[in-house]
This record gives structure tokens, C-alpha cells and sequence, in this order.
């Protein structure tokens, strides 16, 4: 199914220095797309999906209470497991990067969706624990649906949130207004299994199966200075996010007229475009931040019409909540992928910290203002006063939010004694001295297979060590890592563009991106600077290092002849 989805590059900017900004719509938008369509529906729409059948009488229904116990249930779960997860990221990566992860994720989540079905028979206890089982698989395919996507650029990671975002807005209206009880319930509980089917084509076999030596590894961060410079912004942020979807997925999506939803269309559609012409219309580099200042006034105006949605504005209110729900929902997905893609952070760490903190801010946002945690109504809406506050709170959430420079700050200098691949390393020579080859044809590395397995592998490793000094040194993004290790080895932009499954103009903008933070100008270069000796370290501060590499990325790309 994943194989047979095209892969739709589209250009969408064009920076100061003669590259294009493209992106490519893939898989991505689809996978996460249903399974954020399954969070909406299975979590805030249980009573609806689950409610009383008009096709079979006398079928227990899931009321409100039994919804809200879920849903509660699912929030603490997820905000408890996601800081977990990112806790754990480096001690647990063998689990977070196999197969096994999304399996388990998928398991828990479809049989959490459907013990909910006896939830009217079992009581509080059954939605309660069908609310963990959904919380532990949900809060596991985050981090998988997060890896996934920082793997890509920018400009990728834009469009294919933004879709995704639609896609599950759209298939929630599907489930809840065109399907009827209890089949909307069952096609919902399938429906992780059919996301977690298109994460698996994207999911690469991990390095420890591939028996191979991981090439390139997370940025250090210091992680105090980090998780408060980026976690508390961020559960300010969930405060207002979870205030936003409660009241747009509960008050405004649920609504049956066909005005209505003809609004929420025209309001997905107008999301999508304000988000790509953001990017558009930027001449630099765009990345969150150029984003999060046109989307910030979207959500606040979408806050100060809550308590419009009582009055003769109804359809304008249900209209800019819409647009504000889902540019908000899809800048939070893009602020960490990029985050992750940018600065080469762990995302497992990035996006477990960063959406457990944002659920404790749900949790927050829905105790504060006392409203039902699920039901199609929020009695009463949001006063006046309480919006004008909300929108205090994603202001100050905004200002505390963390810029690219301050990013670089949290870095940590990088030290020899910290690479943490000797056992890995022997455990391969291990491997490769008992399948040697008698053979002395070439293997995909350039090494003869009949060589000695330990001085191959301490080429090998050589080299990537290498790749990894100097991505290090100078803040190289992961796609661009990978671009470099490619044109270090002698590829040309033609083989890299098939070796990804990126376009020509993207491999091009990759390559200008290299040169210009490595402050060359041709792949020669690139080669002779991989054959350089490391320099000694010298006992510097960081923000002297910084400096360095700002004066290397500012340096201008020399236009070929």
C-alpha cells in the first residue's frame, strides 16, 4: 500500500542564495493522518462512535461519564509514558527503534479501542483501563510517527503535517456523522492498524539487525537546561492546544448541518494554505520560528471567538476555530520534527518530553476551566474573561519558546570519551569473523570481503567517525549527515537523489547547504577536508565554538561557472 503512494515534490520557496526549498508529499500525510484521526476519534469522540445504535436494539451505548473516565484515563497515561519515553530514549533505543515498538503500539491500541465497547457492561474500571491501553500504544507510535518524519527537511515535515492534520480532521467527520454505531466504533479500533501498516514501509530495518555500526548518532544536549528551556514553554503551549482541540473537537466538528461542515472544509483548506505560503513567501531559510509568528495571531483569534459560538457570528467563530485548531496542532507536529531533523537531536527525546509536557498542559487546561473531558458540548463555553486569559497564556508561552540560537546554546561540546560504539563495534567484527567470505570481490563499502574483518571494520569506522566529527563541528541537520557521508564517499548529487528517494532540486539545495556551512565551495574540497587530522581540542567555552560555526554558516556559496 505504501509502495504504490506517489511522491509528489513540490517546490514551495526559493531562498537568497539561488536553492530551492521543496517538499515532498508522501506517505507521511496518510499514516499520521489516520492515526491522528483515530486520537481524535477514539479519545474524544467515544460516546458518539460508541453511543446508542440505531441499527441494533437494545446495544449497550458508552455515555458521557464512562467517555470522560476514558479520556482522562488516556491523558495521564500518555503524559506519564511519553516522559518515560523520553527519559529513556538512549537506555531503551534497541526497543524504540524495532519493529517490535510499532507492533505492540498497534496491538495496544486497537484492543484498547475495542475493550471500550464493554466499557457500559464493566463500568468505570473498563474505560479506565481502556484508556491506558490506548494511552501506552498511542504515546509508542508518537515516538515512531516522530522519528519518521525527522528523516526528512523542512519543507517535507511542513506538508506532510499539514495534510495529516486535514486528513484526520476529515476522517473524524466521517466516523461521526456518515457511520453509524457500533461500526464506527470497530472501523475506529481498526484504524491504527492500518497507520502502523504505512509506518512499517517507513520504518528502516534497525542498525543492530543490519549488524552494522550506527554511522551517525544524537547531538549531546544538557538535558536540565534543556527540558526546562523546552519543556515548560511547551506545557504552556499544551495549555492553550488542549483548550483548542477539546473545544473544536467537542463543540464545533460534531455539528450535523451541512453549513457547518462545509465551514470546517473551507477552513482545512485555508490552513493548509496559509501554512505553505508562510513558508513561500519567506526569501530565508523558514523554519518554526518564521511559522509560529503568523499562526500565534490565528490561535489567538480562534480563543477570542469561543465565546462567539452562543451568538448571531456563530459561523465565522466555527470558522477561525477550525483554522486555528488545526494550524496549531499541525505547527506544534512541525516545531518538533524540524527540531529533531535541524539540530540532529534525538526525536524520541524530543517528542517524548515534548508532547508528554504538552499533555500535562491539557490535563491543566481542563481542570482550570472545569470542562467535561468528552460529550459533543462544552456548557458553558468559554467566558470572555477566561479567553482573554487563554490568550495571555499562548502569548507567554510563545515568548518563552526557545529560538534557534538559544537551541544552539543547550548543545554540548563533544568529547571522544563519550562515543559509546566500542561494544557495538566488537560485536560486529564478531559477526563478520564468522560469516567471512573466501571471496575477494568488493562489498558495498569498498572492502574486499575476504579482508581481515577487524581492519575492515576499523576503516570503517574511521571513516564515519570522521563524518561524525565534523557534522558535530559545524551543526550539520541529519538529512544534510546523510547527504555528506554520501558525497564523502565520491557520489555524485544523481546517486544520492536515487540512494534517498529525494528530488534532483533537493539533493541540489542538500549539497548548497553542506558547502555553506563547511564554508567550500566544491565536493573536492569535502574530500580533502575529510582526509585532514582532527584538531586537538582546545579548552574553549561553547559559545566560542558557536561562534565559529555561525561564521561558517553565514559564509556565502561560490557559483559554479
Amino acid at each position: 500500500m505504501a509502495a504504490n503512494f506517489p511522491n509528489i515534490t513540490i517546490s514551495i520557496a526559493h531562498n537568497r542564495d539561488g536553492s530551492d526549498a521543496t517538499g515532498e508529499l508522501n506517505t507521511l500525510s496518510i499514516g499520521f493522518g489516520l492515526f491522528a484521526s483515530w486520537v481524535f476519534t477514539a479519545v474524544y469522540g467515544a460516546s458518539t462512535i460508541f453511543g446508542p445504535s440505531p441499527s441494533i436494539e437494545g446495544f449497550p451505548a458508552v455515555s458521557d461519564d464512562l467517555a470522560s473516565a476514558l479520556t482522562f484515563a488516556f491523558l495521564c497515561t500518555s503524559a506519564v509514558v511519553l516522559l518515560l519515553i523520553g527519559i529513556t530514549n538512549q537506555l531503551l533505543l534497541r526497543f524504540y527503534v524495532s519493529k517490535r515498538a510499532l507492533v505492540s503500539s498497534a496491538v495496544l491500541a486497537c484492543a484498547g479501542t475495542l475493550l471500550m465497547m464493554a466499557a457500559p457492561l464493566g463500568g468505570v474500571a473498563v474505560a479506565v483501563v481502556s484508556g491506558v491501553c490506548m494511552g501506552f500504544g498511542s504515546s509508542i507510535m508518537t515516538a515512531l510517527w516522530g522519528t519518521a518524519y525527522a528523516r526528512y527537511e523542512f519543507t517535507t515535515i511542513i506538508l506532510n503535517a499539514t495534510i495529516s492534520i486535514v486528513v484526520g480532521v476529515a476522517v473524524f467527520l466521517a466516523l461521526t456523522h456518515w457511520v453509524i454505531p457500533p461500526f464506527s466504533g470497530v472501523i475506529t479500533a481498526a484504524i491504527p492498524a492500518f497507520g502502523a501498516l504505512l509506518l512499517w514501509k517507513l520504518t528502516p530495518v534497525p542498525y543492530y539487525v543490519r549488524e552494522e555500526i550506527p554511522i551517525f548518532h544524537p547531538l549531546s544536549i544538557r538535558k536540565t537546561a534543556f527540558f526546562v528551556r523546552f519543556g515548560i514553554p511547551v506545557l504552556v503551549l499544551g495549555f492553550s492546544l488542549g483548550t483548542v482541540r477539546k473545544i473544536a473537537l467537542s463543540n464545533v466538528l460534531p455539528a450535523t448541518d451541512l453549513t457547518s461542515q462545509l465551514i470546517v472544509g473551507a477552513a482545512a483548506c485555508v490552513s493548509v494554505l496559509v501554512i505553505v505560503a508562510t513558508v513561500a513567501a519567506s526569501r530565508d531559510e523558514s523554519h518554526w520560528d518564521s511559522i509560529f509568528r503568523v499562526v500565534i495571531p490565528i490561535v489567538a483569534g480562534a480563543i477570542f471567538c469561543v465565546p462567539l459560538l452562543d451568538g448571531e457570528f456563530h459561523s465565522l467563530a466555527c470558522f477561525v476555530i477550525v483554522g486555528g485548531f488545526i494550524c496549531f496542532e499541525a505547527l506544534v507536529w512541525i516545531f518538533f520534527s524540524d527540531l529533531s531533523q535541524e539540530f540532529r537531536l534525538s526525536p524520541i527525546y524530543v517528542f517524548g518530553i515534548g508532547r508528554g509536557m504538552i499533555f500535562i498542559g491539557y490535563i491543566a487546561a481542563n481542570s482550570f476551566f472545569d470542562m467535561p473531558l468528552s460529550g459533543v458540548s462544552l456548557d458553558p463555553l468559554l467566558s470572555t474573561d477566561d479567553s482573554f486569559l487563554l490568550m495571555l497564556v499562548l502569548v507567554i508561552g510563545y515568548a518563552l519558546l526557545p529560538r534557534k540560537r538559544d537551541i544552539r546554546r543547550l548543545i554540548a561540546p563533544i568529547h571522544p570519551e563519550q562515543d559509546n560504539t566500542d561494544h557495538i563495534r566488537e560485536k560486529v567484527v564478531s559477526r563478520a569473523s564468522e560469516t567471512q567470505a573466501d571471496s575477494a570481490s568488493l562489498d558495498p563499502d569498498g572492502q574486499p570481503n575476504g579482508a581481515d574483518p577487524e581492519e575492515s571494520i576499523h576503516v570503517k569506522g574511521r571513516f564515519h567517525t570522521r563524518c561524525e566529527e565534523i557534522a558535530d563541528r559545524y551543526l550539520l541537520s541529519r538529512r544534510e549527515t546523510e547527504v555528506m557521508f554520501l558525497l564523502a564517499k565520491g557520489h555524485n548529487a544523481a546517486y544520492i537523489q536515487d540512494k534517498l528517494c529525494i528530488s534532483k532540486s533537493t539533493a541540489k539545495t542538500h549539497i548548497n547547504h553542506i558547502y555553506r556551512k563547511l564554508d567550500i565551495h566544491t565536493q573536492q574540497e569535502l574530500l580533502n577536508m575529510m582526509e585532514e587530522p582532527e584538531p586537538e581540542p582546545v579548552a574553549v567555552g561553547l559559545g566560542a565554538k558557536l561562534t565559529s560555526v555561525s561564521r561558517h554558516m553565514k559564509a556565502p556559496v561560490a557559483k559554479k561557472k
